[in-house]
């Protein structure tokens, strides 16, 4: 591939590196291509890769492998205890890469030593996490590369700053800065094969849309990078780890009080999520996550109803923006699910009682979520998927051209969160679970 001029400088950079950037820019692929060129060039060393989630983890050693495989195919180790996995490669010279989600804590790096240490979307890494992760640089005297949009400056709910920001803002000038945004690269990439004239109009035409859609202060730190003060965490950390301490149980049993909460995967996105939630008095249960990829409609729609078969949903809370609208026209036409089937937009507006005041749907099921939470009515599984859709769930306050002011809830991976907030709407309908039976006289 051909560089940008920013990748080709991130490529030949020695030392500690902060890279900063917008959305969809190439960070990934250029780290990978790095730590890939470092192995090679670098015999016996070890890097440790760090990513949010095991699937980001996964992807990373795919696309340092894939590089490889195209360039450097004989000097990986293909047989006996290094062989290849999802997780490492190891190199005929004796260097190697291995890749490692951090969890809620960044202990999954404990006990690790390396001479590079590689932090993928370090903005949104737990701060405990960095007092796991740096030892693993101690008695090599290693460098850091860490890569990530920003999520804003501060620790949820304080006025500290948190690790990437302290680090971005360099003052002791020990890291390497480079500060990229969406819409330098789109408009600087060099046109070529791979990135013609069609392509750079189209991404244009998005980032225009991605400005009409989005507020002011959410595109700044989506698209250009910006660390803005007004962005919170809607959910601060300590209160979803307070949450997080529910396990899967070992076996189904149908016909408990369960509740599905669906997001659909919007056009050009892929991945789908299915909660349940099982009510016990006043209480929720977290019972299942499940992640789909670049599903169709139909396989979407055929997965709630093999779930509804399996847990006799009460309630069945699905997306019906866009696309969604497609599968609650199907599960509105099934005998089995049409019952239990109830679309919820976000984009909805509720008017208060009085004819007043009005709020959007969103709002409602993000306000009645952290509700429960600060109640400790809700208990959500420990796994760090969920983890980190709830971490990454941000709040502004932006004015219409009337001067009214509005709250805006949003984020960058908020596919889990979003099935969630919808299942724990059963709590609304706690005393609306009524059948009507017929008898035969």
């Amino acid at each position: 591939m051909k560089h940008d001029k920013w990748q080709q400088e991130v490529l030949e950079a020695d030392g500690d590196i902060l890279v900063n950037t917008g959305r969809q820019v190439g960070k990934t692929t250029t780290f990978s291509k790095k730590i890939a060129k470092y192995m090679l060039k670098h015999p016996n060393s070890r890097i440790i890769v760090v990513s949010l989630t095991e699937d980001q983890a996964k992807l990373i050693i795919i696309m340092v492998l894939t590089y490889l495989e195209n360039n450097n195919k004989k000097d990986i180790v293909r047989k006996g205890k290094n062989k290849v996995t999802t997780s490492r490669i190891h190199l005929n010279n004796k260097s190697s890469v291995i890749s490692r989600p951090v969890g809620n804590t960044g202990d999954a790096v404990r006990g690790f030593t390396g001479d590079v240490l590689y932090i993928d979307e370090a903005s949104g890494m737990p701060e405990m996490m960095w007092k796991a992760a740096m030892p693993t640089l101690m008695t090599t005297g290693g460098q850091i590369w860490m890569s990530s949009t920003p999520r804003g400056k501060f620790v949820a709910g304080t006025n500290d700053k948190n690790f990437f920001f302290k680090c971005w803002e360099n003052v002791e000038d020990r890291w390497k800065v480079f500060n990229i945004s969406s819409e330098e690269v789109i408009n600087n990439r060099e046109i070529d094969i791979d990135w013609n004239e069609e392509k750079r109009a189209k991404a244009i035409k998005f980032l225009e849309n991605q400005k009409a859609i989005l507020t002011k202060m959410e595109y700044d730190q989506e698209y250009m990078g910006l660390f803005l003060d007004d962005n919170r965490q809607w959910f601060s950390d300590e209160l979803i780890r307070s949450c997080m301490i529910n396990e899967r149980p070992n076996k189904i049993v149908a016909g408990k009080d369960c509740y599905l909460g669906v997001d659909i995967a919007r056009m050009g996105e892929d991945e789908s999520t299915f909660e349940i939630i099982e009510m016990k008095g006043d209480n929720l249960f977290h019972i299942e996550n499940q992640i789909t990829t670049k599903t169709s409609l139909s396989d979407t729609t055929h997965h709630i109803e093999g779930l509804h078969r399996l847990y006799d949903f009460s309630k069945i809370f699905i997306d019906d923006e866009g696309i969604g609208v497609g599968v609650l026209d199907f599960l509105l036409d099934n005998d089995e699910t049409k019952n239990q089937v109830i679309g919820i937009n976000n984009s909805k507006q509720i008017i208060d009682k009085d004819g007043r005041e009005k709020k959007l749907q969103k709002t409602l099921l993000y306000s009645n979520m952290k509700r429960l939470m600060e109640m400790g009515k809700i208990k959500l599984l420990d796994e760090a998927s969920v983890f980190q859709s709830l971490k990454s769930v941000q709040y502004a306050y932006s004015n219409d051209s009337l001067g009214t002011r509005h709250l805006k809830i949003f984020g960058n991976y908020t596919h889990i969160i979003e099935g969630l907030v919808r299942a724990a709407w059963c709590i609304k309908y706690k005393h609306l679970n009524l059948m009507v039976y017929s008898i035969k006289v």
